[in-house]
C-alpha cells in the first residue's frame, strides 16, 4: 500500500514522460536547492489551462525563492507537446507527461490539484492539496513555503 506524502520524508519514485515522449522520473528533474511540483489534469481542462499561464507568471517570483518549477499533468505525451508548441508566450519551466497516471498515483493525488516543494535530495519539505477545482490555490501561500523552506535551508551564521 502507498504512503501519504509526509513532510520529511523522501518523495516516492514518479515514472512521467517528456512532452518529446521518452520516459523519465520527477527526480531526474529537480533543481539545485528546492523544487515545486504541481500536479494538474490536463491541457483539456480550461481550469488547468489557466494554472499553466499563472504558475508563467509567477515563475520570476518561484525563481527569486531558488526554486525550479516541475509541472505534471495527466496527459499523453502528443496532446502536451501540441499545447506546449502553441503556448504564447512559451512556457519557461518544464512539464512532464503522467498518461499511466502513475505519479499521480505514487503520491495519492487523486482529482486534486497538488503542489509540493521538496529539497535537492527529493525530501518533501511542504505540500499542499486542493480538492479538484473547487478550490484554486493561493499563490501567495506557495510563494511564502517556498521562502520558508529556503529560509529553513539556509545556514545560520550567527
Amino acid at each position: 500500500m502507498l504512503e501519504p506524502l509526509q513532510i520529511g520524508t523522501p518523495l516516492p519514485e514518479m515514472q512521467a514522460e517528456t512532452a518529446a515522449g521518452r520516459w523519465t522520473t520527477v527526480q531526474a528533474h529537480l533543481g539545485p536547492k528546492q523544487t515545486l511540483i504541481y500536479f494538474l489534469h490536463g491541457t483539456w481542462c480550461p481550469e488547468c489551462i489557466g494554472q499553466f499561464h499563472l504558475l508563467q507568471r509567477y515563475l520570476p517570483r518561484i525563481q527569486d525563492a531558488r526554486a525550479k518549477l516541475v509541472v505534471v499533468t495527466g496527459e499523453e505525451s502528443d496532446p502536451l507537446w501540441a499545447f506546449l508548441q502553441s503556448t504564447q508566450p512559451p512556457l519557461q519551466y518544464t512539464v512532464l507527461a503522467d498518461p499511466k497516471h502513475s505519479a499521480s498515483h505514487a503520491i495519492q493525488a487523486g482529482d486534486d490539484t497538488i503542489a509540493i516543494i521538496v529539497d535537492n535530495q527529493g525530501v518533501v519539505r511542504w505540500f499542499e492539496r486542493w480538492a479538484g477545482h473547487q478550490e484554486e490555490p493561493g499563490y501567495g501561500i506557495i510563494l511564502q513555503a517556498l521562502r520558508d523552506v529556503q529560509d529553513a535551508g539556509e545556514p545560520n551564521n550567527d
